[in-house]
């Protein structure tokens, strides 16, 4: 009782179909009596929804795990530091060979600032040791592991951007099917999400000339 009073409220203060389509897809179709489409709609804007958040705590908990198995393999404190470290602490055993490559290339050393952290600077590639920057791979394996969690931890931040993405989008194709439905045309646009697992998903879009 208390949802459909909810409902009916949202429906007064929010009358314009178009207007409830972009709040939620598919909402503006239930208002001009299209069943089937609204539910389309409302199923695919769940799915996005689950596929973001779901994507988006998967992406959080590989980079807790390679943050962690960093500190124990390879004595390296990630926290606080942004990603290009974690890119450097994966590419090579320890700090010494990374710098050591990197002074082959002319690179300098980097500075800190105040608070400690390093000052990325163009040409300036060499981190300064004993100041919380270093690392020592235990294991070529270990490495490999870590490199492994950090890419999903990448993916899968990438694979909830798309599913954000998909719900401005389905947003836009909601808004436009209630335009056509109001002036009374059969819509010439449509969409479908294909679930990939967890691989991502697949959102294609459709219309018809």
């Amino acid at each position: 009782m208390k949802k459909i009073i909810f409902i009916l409220l949202l429906s007064l203060i929010f009358p314009n179909a178009k207007i409830k389509s972009l709040i939620l897809p598919g909402w503006g179709e239930l208002s001009v009596d299209k069943q089937s489409r609204g539910k389309y709609f409302l199923y695919a804007e769940s799915l996005l929804i689950i596929s973001a958040y779901s994507f988006n705590k998967l992406s959080n908990s590989y980079e807790s795990d390679y943050i962690a198995y960093a500190m124990d393999h390879a004595n390296a404190n990630l926290s606080n530091k942004d990603y290009m470290f974690a890119l450097d602490v994966g590419s090579n055993d320890n700090i010494s060979d990374f710098n050591n490559i990197k002074k082959r290339q002319r690179s300098l050393l980097m500075t800190l600032d105040l608070n400690g952290d390093i000052i990325r600077e163009f040409g300036h590639e060499v981190y300064p040791e004993g100041v919380g920057y270093d690392w020592n791979w235990d294991s070529e394996s270990n490495r490999s592991t870590f490199n492994s969690m950090r890419i999903n931890s990448i993916n899968y931040e990438k694979y909830a951007g798309f599913a954000l993405a998909g719900m401005l989008l389905n947003r836009i194709i909601s808004l436009i099917d209630v335009m056509f439905l109001e002036n009374q045309k059969e819509s010439k646009i449509s969409s479908i999400i294909i679930p990939k697992g967890y691989n991502g998903m697949e959102l294609q879009f459709y219309i018809k000339f």
